[in-house]
């Protein structure tokens, strides 16, 4: 038999074998290629429920402020012949509001019955628009909405118990779904496929509203810490659009003994809303947040005051 001598086959038909670290090499080429791949599809994963996240963010910004609106405008005409709930003899809010939030000795009657006005609408707001479960059900010296306390008792929630930091987010969805504002919002509306969560309670879950990590969307009624509403911290002048003639910036009116303490400490005690210096006011709108991908919020979640830089919380477009 006689061998085939390789120097006699034709150069285009003979067959090379790849070197071992002819390998090697394609294969640490195809990894960084791949590497590559992956983080560019993780980045544009992150870019994209940041944007999803926003867009959730701002819709549902949109329908607190309707809400929102509607419920400032009943405030502002509302008798204020609400009784407050245990008091005896019976005492109407507005009455119960003069005595113990409102009336300085020696003030014009003007600027008392104004005032009454202004801390009846935050009252108002805070009975509409819980940050919690035990303001849903005690928003004292204003009665319970019925629609609210109906809703959290069948789920089995005890008044004055905290139950996660799901709260203002389930709070906030309860508002714009059984809230005096009849808004009936649902959560299909606010972002695609829903944004909502679920967590247990003694007798059942809750839903509430979620960023595109599944964090709970943050709410705050009045963020005073809010660096797109207040970069500077308080400034002087009537800023809050809900004391435009800024009735709560009298210094002699937060630092009064009233009744039950120093006005300005009870009416921040009751509403949560921190007052400025004398003479000067923040601006305040209702606000959502989300922590972001890492899931834990850099800010104060009632007044969104940042607690560190740096971070990837986004934040509503008042």
């Amino acid at each position: 038999m006689r061998t085939k001598n390789i120097r006699n086959v034709p150069l285009a038909s003979r067959r090379f074998a790849f070197t071992l670290i002819e390998l090697l090499v394609v294969i640490a080429i195809i990894a960084a290629l791949m590497a590559l791949s992956a983080a560019a599809v993780i980045k544009f994963l992150g870019t994209q429920q940041g944007a999803n996240t926003q867009s959730t963010l701002d819709r549902t910004q949109a329908k607190l402020n309707l809400a929102w609106s509607k419920v400032k405008d009943e405030a502002n005409r509302a008798p204020m012949s609400e009784i407050v709930p245990g008091s005896s003899p019976p005492q109407t809010v507005k009455d119960w509001i003069t005595a113990n939030l409102a009336q300085i000795p020696g003030e014009a009657p003007g600027s008392t019955t104004g005032r009454v006005r202004v801390i009846y609408l935050k009252l108002r707001q805070r009975q509409a628009f819980p940050m919690t479960f035990a303001e849903a059900m005690n928003p004292y010296p204003l009665p319970p909405l019925p629609a609210y306390q109906t809703f959290l008792s069948k789920l089995g929630v005890v008044a004055g118990t905290a139950y996660g930091n799901f709260e203002s987010s389930a709070c906030l969805l309860m508002a714009l779904q059984r809230g005096v504002s009849g808004a009936g919002v649902d959560p299909s509306d606010l972002t695609k496929g829903g944004a909502t969560g679920s967590a247990p309670l003694p007798n059942g879950n809750i839903d509430f509203l979620t960023d595109a990590w599944a964090g709970p969307i943050f709410f705050a009624r009045f963020p005073v810490g809010s660096f797109a509403l207040n970069p500077n911290g308080a400034q002087p002048g009537a800023n809050d659009p809900g004391d435009p003639q800024g009735y709560l910036q009298t210094p002699t009116w937060a630092q009064t003994a009233g009744p039950s303490g120093q006005f300005g400490t009870l009416f921040t005690n009751l509403t949560l809303q921190q007052l400025a210096p004398g003479n000067t006011s923040f601006k305040l709108a209702p606000l959502l947040a989300s922590s972001g991908p890492d899931r834990q919020p850099q800010f104060n979640p009632m007044t969104f005051q940042p607690t560190a830089l740096g971070t990837d919380d986004l934040f509503s477009n008042p």
